[in-house]
């Protein structure tokens, strides 16, 4: 999908650069347009914490320098994917839980909408994965700590 530059202005220096450069560009399936998705994400959190969710809890693979879980050993530049950029959450709890191993002692639940105010997103029915192309300062106030 081709953004115009307006659009990739929006977003955090290191995507922002490779979209106007054409170096990647998001899949044709992300939308720019779209109603808010209900969805869940597993957030790092110690036993006791549950304070609120703020931007730190949404930080692409490319952020946290990681690379994703189910593709270690496989040779691949994830720069030149636009998923890598993205940010994880899934349509049903049960999926994040089963990923995440949960119970989990180091991460909690979070959930909220993936609205287009926040950036493009791309939804997966077959797999209930939603990424989540995050413009800069982002508002991810809306997702809250799910309890059990």
């Amino acid at each position: 999908m081709q953004l115009d530059d307006e659009i990739c202005m929006k977003f955090p220096a290191v995507l922002k650069d490779k979209l106007l450069r054409k170096e990647i560009e998001l899949p044709d399936t992300a939308l720019l347009d779209y109603e808010p998705i209900l969805t869940y994400r597993a957030v790092v959190r110690e036993k006791d914490d549950y304070r609120t969710i703020q931007s730190e809890d949404f930080k692409s693979y490319f952020e946290l320098k990681k690379t994703p879980k189910n593709a270690r050993g496989i040779k691949k530049d994830w720069s030149k994917d636009p998923h890598y950029y993205g940010v994880s959450s899934f349509l049903d709890r049960r999926i994040v839980e089963q990923k995440m191993k949960f119970p989990n002692p180091k991460k909690k639940i979070a959930v909220g909408n993936v609205y287009k105010e926040g950036g493009p997103a791309e939804t997966n029915e077959k797999d209930g994965h939603v990424c989540w192309w995050l413009f800069e300062n982002a508002d991810v106030s809306g997702f809250k700590i799910e309890e059990g």
